[in-house]
């Protein structure tokens, strides 16, 4: 009975980050499990010139390493190995080839955040925190090498915009950092998350400046640009935090309540669908991640009717976040729950 029920809710989800795109899920499953790395050195590749699409491939190529062979603790140690991965083995054997650091670098960033964990920063053990900051500073240096190997590619800007937000790293090396990203690609989706990252409270950073910097990049992107979606992104990150840190203490419900009285994150959500959602374009790399952030808010604030097409246009592929950030729920379960929801509001 059980496995039935579980073969029953695979089949309503599925939580790979490569989603959709048949040509990314072939080349991270026979890279980690059939140790051939042609297939995402030819997917890569293809991705030159097309700058979203090649910061999603790094991403989701460099993310299949945790969990496996290359970030495994050494328990006599506390290390993790770097060269049993199969993106380290691939710039092991390509030195002069920037896909290949680019990947390395992003994998070991990718293995540091398994190391230290998902949880606050005062929870994180001094043995962690040492190997955290090593396969930082390990990271930083293959992507230095991807710069020089690549210098006009934006995207080792957005692996070194990463690695900064686990390093603290001091604004105006970050404001540095941004011209050089900005310069190569202005309308950079990931990057703009990667920077609205930066400036959540949870790094240091404060909800104003998040608020601020989300809605006047979304007061400037081009109909179409996923970066209408950025003042629903932060939203989500004020949500979580308001549930989690705040001085008092809110249920997810206060919290959701909170946003769907707020008119201004209200007209942020009308924002993303009319001026991204609605728009005739043709889907960038992460329209999928963009819809779920999209979907949550509407979700979390009751605009079930507003959802359902959302939903529909996302099918089974659900995200980790922000799902997984609705408190007191499982991210998948909070996922198919509301997507009931816009169902039944259709």
């Amino acid at each position: 009975m059980i496995s039935t029920v579980w073969r029953l809710l695979t089949r309503q989800i599925d939580t790979n980050p490569a989603q959709d795109d048949a040509v990314l899920r072939e080349a991270c499953t026979q890279a980690r499990y059939g140790s051939d790395t042609e297939s995402a050195r030819k997917a890569l590749a293809a991705t030159r010139g097309d700058h979203d699409r090649r910061a999603r491939y790094v991403r989701v190529m460099a993310e299949s390493t945790a969990g496996g062979l290359g970030s495994r603790v050494d328990p006599a140690t506390g290390r993790v190995d770097t060269s049993a991965a199969w993106t380290d083995r691939w710039a092991a054997r390509t030195p002069t080839s920037p896909d290949a650091q680019l990947v390395r670098a992003r994998s070991l960033v990718a293995r540091a955040w398994e190391v230290r964990g998902g949880d606050w920063a005062a929870s994180v053990r001094p043995a962690q925190w040492t190997e955290f900051h090593r396969l930082l500073q390990l990271a930083r240096q293959v992507n230095d090498l991807a710069m020089r190997l690549a210098p006009e590619d934006p995207t080792p800007y957005v692996n070194l915009l990463d690695l900064m937000i686990g390093q603290s790293t001091p604004r105006e090396d970050v404001k540095e950092t941004w011209r050089e990203l900005t310069r190569r690609d202005p309308w950079h989706r990931e990057g703009h998350m990667l920077k609205l990252t930066y400036h959540c409270r949870k790094w240091s950073g404060s909800h104003e400046a998040m608020f601020d910097f989300a809605r006047s990049v979304a007061a400037a992107a081009p109909a179409g640009s996923p970066l209408h979606v950025l003042p629903v992104q932060a939203a989500a990150e004020w949500a979580l935090w308001e549930q989690e840190r705040a001085s008092q203490g809110s249920a997810a419900g206060e919290v959701s309540e909170r946003w769907r009285q707020d008119p201004v994150m209200q007209s942020d959500l009308d924002n993303a669908l009319s001026r991204w959602f609605h728009q005739p374009a043709t889907r960038h790399a992460d329209w999928l991640n963009d819809a779920n952030i999209l979907a949550y808010g509407l979700a979390r604030t009751g605009r079930d009717a507003d959802a359902a097409p959302v939903f529909a246009s996302i099918g089974r592929y659900v995200t980790g976040v922000p799902w997984g950030w609705w408190d007191g729920v499982r991210g998948d379960t909070a996922f198919m729950q509301a997507r009931r929801r816009a169902r039944r509001a259709a």
